[in-house]
């Protein structure tokens, strides 16, 4: 089968990597050859959306702000899987939050904004409140943190809509890597603790405590339709979950899964989309990621990072770093999950040397 995937980034290229398992071809659409292109069978320029269409068998997405005319092209070819509903939810954040709310899933209280000045005033309704830009937003872009008090003097600097929901004062942040097959069945690997810095993904280790979360992401992709891989963050608060944000696509925080899992989410994606058997996971070991963000790898730290036990590095090949910039992760794995926490820290050491601020 041709497998077509809109995007060039790490996404793509670790489904591809994994894909090389099934006999798939696989070709990639984008702007510009990315990590995805170099282990592709092909590659296309946006300019050649219609091309690219015409050879594959299935076409999916590995990140949300793609091209919109190979997207539409791909959906009324009736190739498209997730589909395009998923998508639009996730690249206009109003929609996403008006949708799961209309729903009856859990999330914060919110408002909607028709500017920065509106924005600042309704954050003044919540004792805490955090203004997220509807548009173009993720690893902590376009978000602003304030209070009641500081609202009205909050430099924003940017134009469009903007969602201004409450700040949860929350024990602990979660995720799911759920997926659902044409026939409707749903699995989901084991839920991941995650710790953010600055918006971004930090660190997560699996096993967590479940908290609700998989009948909340059985619940949300059956009504969706939806056929894939989604990756669901939450934020727990008192014991019950509540759904901070869905990424319609495979997602940072099931990279673990490429080693500590039966199978990996990438796997589990092209088979959904691909109509082949998709099993239910199972965690074998306590498995996690360390993202290595604006970090540049050398040999000594390559030899570091290895020579903790359990681990695997994933260097992405971008050009070009920069602070706040996801260049590789580290996948790492123990018997226990007091191992693996302590092996995370150390890794946390090896790589941002106890200071990732300077980094993200």
């Amino acid at each position: 089968m041709n497998v077509g995937i809109i995007g060039s980034g790490q996404l793509g290229w670790m489904t591809i990597i994994e894909g090389r398992k099934l006999p798939n071809n696989y070709y990639i659409l984008d702007e510009s050859a990315g990590p995805a292109a170099r282990v592709a069978d092909g590659y296309f320029a946006v300019g050649s959306y219609r091309d690219f269409v015409e050879r594959c068998d299935v076409i999916t997405y590995e990140f949300e702000h793609v091209n919109e005319q190979a997207l539409m092209h791909a959906y009324r070819s009736g190739k498209l899987l997730p589909g395009m509903k998923p998508i639009e939810l996730k690249r206009e954040r109003i929609l996403e939050k008006e949708y799961l709310r209309d729903e009856g899933f859990p999330v914060a209280d919110f408002y909607v904004a028709k500017d920065a000045a509106e924005a600042r005033r309704l954050a003044t309704r919540f004792e805490s409140a955090v203004i997220k830009s509807s548009r173009g937003g993720y690893d902590g872009k376009g978000q602003f943190y304030t209070d009641r008090s500081n609202a009205e003097k909050l430099e924003i600097g940017m134009k469009g809509k903007f969602v201004v929901e409450e700040r949860i004062d929350f024990e602990a942040e979660a995720s799911i890597i759920a997926s659902r097959s044409p026939d409707g069945t749903f699995r989901a690997h084991r839920p991941s603790f995650n710790l953010n810095k600055k918006g971004m993904l930090f660190y997560n280790m699996a096993p967590y405590r479940d908290f609700g979360m998989r009948k909340i992401a059985s619940s949300l992709l059956e009504r969706l339709g939806y056929v894939g891989v989604m990756g669901i963050e939450f934020f727990i608060r008192d014991g019950k979950p509540m759904i901070n944000e869905i990424a319609p696509r495979v997602h940072n925080t099931g990279h673990h899964t490429l080693h500590g899992s039966s199978i990996s989410q990438f796997e589990q994606h092209l088979r959904a989309i691909t109509g082949l058997p998709v099993p239910e996971p199972e965690l074998f070991v306590p498995s996690g990621v360390l993202n290595i963000i604006g970090v540049h790898m050398d040999r000594e730290m390559e030899e570091k990072i290895l020579s903790v036990p359990g681990t695997a590095l994933y260097w992405y090949g971008k050009e070009g770093i920069r602070r706040r910039r996801k260049v590789g992760h580290v996948n790492v794995m123990a018997k226990t999950t007091g191992s693996l926490r302590k092996r995370m820290e150390e890794l946390t050491e090896t790589v941002y040397a106890g200071r990732p601020e300077d980094y993200l």
